[in-house]
């Protein structure tokens, strides 16, 4: 679950700083545009994890392995190995497809209409808040407090430090 929550505000944080920065500065965002760059942040996003959460699964199953043998030496491939590459692999494609929609989430309402990208990172904050909160007001107030915070931070550093022009 985290990894669809950490997915969804990577790809809703990302994609709303970028599309916000650049038509704030006058730029248009294309349909072509926004898929292109949703798939961007959100392979980059599920590469990230992938990497993070296999180096821990590898710590894991080295400590694991150490515990049962009681020796140091390196254990060869085992099936918890295995189950850790998998469970890692299926972990970055929950990352993939959340961050994916949460970036198009944004995108797409960009490239037909620019005030839309504001909008839409809104009702995208507020959806994933909701989501997250799982009922309690005041969890769905500090998740959309933070998002936004961190939205209007991307944004700030989108706008002196523009990437995309």
């Amino acid at each position: 679950m985290r990894y669809l929550v950490l997915g969804a505000i990577d790809g809703i944080i990302s994609a709303g700083t970028l599309s916000a920065s650049l038509i704030l500065r006058g730029g248009a965002v294309s349909l072509d545009f926004a898929l292109s760059l949703a798939v961007v942040v959100a392979s980059i996003n599920s590469l990230t994890v992938f990497v993070a959460e296999f180096s821990h699964q590898l710590r894991e199953v080295r400590e694991v392995s150490y515990k049962v043998s009681l020796r140091e030496e390196a254990p060869r491939w085992t099936l918890l190995h295995r189950r850790a590459l998998f469970s890692t692999f299926r972990s970055a494609l929950s990352n993939f497809a959340a961050s994916l929609l949460g970036a198009v989430s944004v995108l797409v309402p960009a490239s037909f209409a620019p005030h839309a990208t504001f909008v839409a990172i809104a009702a995208a904050v507020l959806a994933a808040s909701a989501a997250v909160a799982g009922g309690s007001p005041r969890e769905f107030l500090e998740f959309a407090a933070m998002a936004g915070a961190a939205i209007g931070v991307g944004l700030a550093v989108g706008l002196a430090f523009p990437v995309i022009s």
